[in-house]
């Protein structure tokens, strides 16, 4: 099924009735990802627990094609610890995250993410932040290439439990 880029693509605000499709929707991104020789993501992480925090922060956006979530990233304020060491900006402004950007499989390849993140970024900045942090698997390809392509600035690399993350940040 192809998504047409000009239709309905709007972040929304993730509601509790929405936890059960979005672990649908990990599962399906972690098993494409396995497919894909990439073990970024498991049962352990991003599980239901993580996705209903989110949900309860409002930092959860999600995207519907017929009703149905099809796409999601988090926008919050939360730096993951082992980020301390790279290389950020010195900017002394307010700086947001985001995390667990998802485009379900079969919308995958058209563009759909880069668009979310123009959103995300979009909102970040009437929010009055300043700069998005972001962290990628070193072993997700295709991600790398997305951020790099969006204008992301590589901050070095933080080891976490599945190995290496980029560091990415872009000043908005």
């Amino acid at each position: 099924m192809s998504f047409p880029p000009e239709q309905n693509e709007r972040l929304e605000p993730a509601v509790p009735e929405d936890a059960r499709e979005l672990v649908t929707l990990t599962k399906a991104c972690v098993a494409r990802m396995r497919s894909q020789g990439i073990d970024q993501w498991d049962e352990f992480y991003p599980d239901q627990s993580v996705i209903a925090r989110d949900i309860a922060e409002e930092t959860l956006r999600v995207v519907r094609l017929g009703g149905r979530i099809i796409a999601c990233l988090t926008l919050d304020e939360q730096m993951d610890p082992l980020w301390k060491d790279l290389a950020w900006s010195s900017s002394s402004g307010k700086i947001c995250a985001i995390h667990r950007v998802m485009v379900h499989p079969d919308h995958q390849a058209l563009g759909l993410a880069g668009r979310l993140m123009a959103q995300a970024e979009a909102m970040a900045r009437s929010l009055g932040f300043q700069a998005v942090r972001l962290d990628c698997f070193t072993l997700n390809p295709g991600a790398l290439r997305l951020y790099e392509k969006l204008g992301y600035r590589r901050t070095g690399v933080a080891l976490m439990r599945k190995g290496e993350f980029a560091g990415f940040e872009k000043l908005l």
